[in-house]
């Protein structure tokens, strides 16, 4: 039958049918079989007229496997597969021109439906707004590609993507103060690495992926390469007197293993169980230890924020702050500029109310007896302003 459902995959029924060798499978999107047989009618209709003209039938998956050739070799690629995997579930067989505003529009009800495991207990919690962006964020790069000369225009036009409206959320940092408490709490790798991080702002796989060959103890620095940055552009960190007490230690710690651990793992600074680099910091033993404190929600992350919040509160121009943290641009670094008002000081006093005296000289007594009593304004005009 071209129409089958199966509870136990999906509540929707499915169309698959084949003419002269092009096979349609998609889902009708649809729990009313009338309406799956009436849009199964339909491709049929399409698809004789695509074969007849010899219009080329572009889908999803025509689209997906230019992108993966295309952008596979990006830092986060890992994370974007994940989200195109999710995608395929919804969009697999389905025709590029019948992706529109509406279509994703239901897929993004379908996203904020999703569940996953939210903690050790495998307790479901549903998926966040900002997670369903990010997902709908991959379906209009690869439809935007499609629209383009480079892609031969799969699509006349991208269609809107329909992303939910968030809060602006302030940028998570952590004080001094408390990045000691947490540095008593836990073990040597996991401290070491959250002060290399705090002290240089590199993300979390550049901190785990720190390899000796990359370091210059003498002139205290390092460098990563751009094949493993965001922004694909190399970064050269300068080693404050922190990071380089922690690269001395770990000097040491590898001369004393000796053979104990092998070439390959000699080659990454921060070892952990004879393993190298390491996959994961955000454990369980992590938020344990971060809630216990009173600072949940801490990630590793977290840890680079604080070290550009740290930076614009000791002064650090924006633009030298870019280029420490490798951003392509002024406007991730912008996000930390409120921590340091100074710079905007000179301009506070331009709107006194008085320009020749900028102090008032102010009777406390004088002007509390003056509201109790609901005097009339002093007859000198100087003095209306305490008043008021």
């Amino acid at each position: 039958m071209p129409v089958t459902k199966d509870e136990s995959k999906s509540p929707y029924w499915q169309i698959r049918f084949e003419i002269a060798g092009v096979e349609v499978r998609r889902s009708s999107r649809t729990k009313d079989k009338r309406a799956a047989q009436r849009l199964e009618e339909k491709l049929r209709r399409d698809l004789w007229q695509q074969i007849e003209s010899g219009e080329k039938r572009w889908t999803w998956d025509d689209a997906v496997s230019k992108f993966k050739l295309e952008k596979s070799g990006q830092a986060s690629w890992e994370r974007t597969e994940r989200d195109i995997k999710v995608l395929n579930e919804y969009l697999t067989g389905e025709l590029l021109k019948e992706i529109d505003y509406e279509a994703l529009l239901k897929i993004r009800a379908l996203l904020e439906l999703r569940t996953c495991n939210g903690n050790r207990w495998k307790t479901k919690r549903q998926w966040k707004k900002s997670t369903c962006n990010r997902v709908l964020a991959i379906a209009g790069s690869i439809l935007g590609r499609c629209a383009t000369d480079e892609w031969k225009f799969m699509l006349p036009k991208a269609p809107t993507i329909p992303l939910f409206q968030l809060e602006k959320v302030e940028p998570k940092w952590i004080t001094r103060e408390q990045a000691h408490t947490l540095f008593g709490r836990f073990p040597l790798h996991t401290r070491d690495m959250m002060i290399v991080a705090l002290a240089t702002g590199l993300r979390k796989s550049n901190v785990a992926g720190l390899l000796w060959e990359r370091i210059d103890l003498e002139r205290r620095c390092c460098y990563v390469p751009g094949y493993e940055t965001k922004a694909g552009e190399p970064i050269p960190v300068p080693l404050n007197d922190d990071a380089i007490e922690v690269l001395l230690r770990w000097k040491a710690i590898h001369e004393a293993k000796g053979d104990e651990w092998s070439a390959e793992v000699h080659r990454y600074v921060f070892v952990y169980r004879r393993r190298a680099p390491i996959q994961k910091l955000t454990t369980a033993m992590w938020r344990r230890e971060c809630k216990a404190v009173g600072l949940d929600g801490v990630t590793f992350h977290t840890m680079r924020h604080s070290w550009a919040s740290w930076q614009t509160q000791a002064g650090t121009p924006l633009k030298m702050l870019q280029e420490l943290g490798g951003w392509a641009d002024l406007q991730m670094p912008a996000r930390y500029s409120h921590l340091d008002p100074g710079h905007l000081a000179q301009y506070a006093n331009r709107t006194l109310l008085r320009p020749d005296t900028p102090a008032y000289p102010f009777n406390a007594p004088e002007f509390m007896h003056r509201c109790r009593k609901d005097t009339i304004p002093p007859k000198n005009p100087s003095n209306w302003v305490m008043t008021c």
